[in-house]
């Protein structure tokens, strides 16, 4: 794992580190960048190409470490999470409850293990040969994201992420979502404000019904649902992060001042 800085960094800034979603390669959130890099210290997540721990909070205590390491990176910080990053980021916060001020969860996969259909799909795909798991990559686009609202580079991107993953690694990380809620993190231990982002589209998991679970287990939680989007919302053309944390003003005050200055 390493935490890459998105732009160079600004002390004077709160940070915001993203956590990504399967593909690991935390290059997915370039479409929210440019609107948030007047607020935020921005890093991401990067996991390497081998295999992750086996239980979440050791996955989470190798994160800790890359965050002391980091230079620049200021704390308490924002921390977004989608997808398998949203389980990544629940579990680092149970753990480490002050060093998040933020905690913004963008479809979390945390419903994975009710998705019966998803697993035994995974030992099958990780044996086809390349030429047709690109076929079942291709097929299995929808799912990933409300297609129409994706610009065709974007697709491309999407696309060229998940085939990033060598199958026996997408096979490893989906076990990891099996189980997630079976490792006995505590979310009431989660103190930051928790904001749960859930797309009414998403073919993929039962992303609103989920939210509203998480909101019951969080102390400070709320839920915004997008009533268009897919799973993989933050790639949408019309979708701005932005202005969603300024609708529930949550971008940093003290940015939000100079900037009006």
């Amino acid at each position: 794992m390493q935490l890459v800085n998105l732009h160079p960094p600004d002390r004077q800034r709160p940070s915001l580190l993203y956590l990504p979603g399967l593909d690991g390669t935390g290059k997915l959130f370039y479409r929210q960048r440019p609107e948030l890099v007047d607020y935020f210290n921005l890093l991401a997540l990067r996991l390497a190409p081998g295999p992750l721990p086996d239980d979440w909070s050791a996955i989470a205590k190798g994160l800790h470490q890359l965050i002391q390491q980091q230079e620049g990176l200021t704390l308490p910080l924002y921390l977004c999470g989608e997808s398998f990053g949203g389980c990544l980021a629940l579990a680092y916060s149970c753990l480490y409850p002050r060093e998040v001020a933020k905690l913004i969860l963008v479809n979390p996969a945390t419903a994975f293990d009710r998705r019966p259909w998803l697993q035994w799909g995974i030992p099958f795909h990780q044996w086809l040969p390349s030429a047709l798991q690109t076929v079942t990559t291709l097929t299995g686009l929808p799912f990933l994201a409300a297609v129409e609202r994706l610009q065709p580079q974007d697709r491309r991107q999407l696309l060229n992420a998940m085939r990033s993953i060598p199958p026996a690694i997408v096979a490893q990380r989906l076990a990891l979502l099996q189980s997630f809620n079976q490792q006995g993190l505590d979310l009431g231990k989660i103190s930051a404000p928790s904001l749960i982002l859930a797309s009414g589209r998403d073919l993929l998991l039962p992303s609103v019904e989920e939210a509203h679970k998480l909101q019951s287990h969080l102390p400070k939680a709320m839920v915004k649902i997008l009533p268009h989007s897919g799973h993989a919302c933050l790639l949408e053309k019309e979708l701005s992060l932005q202005k969603i944390l300024q609708t529930s003003q949550w971008l940093p005050e003290l940015v939000l001042l100079n900037k009006n200055s």
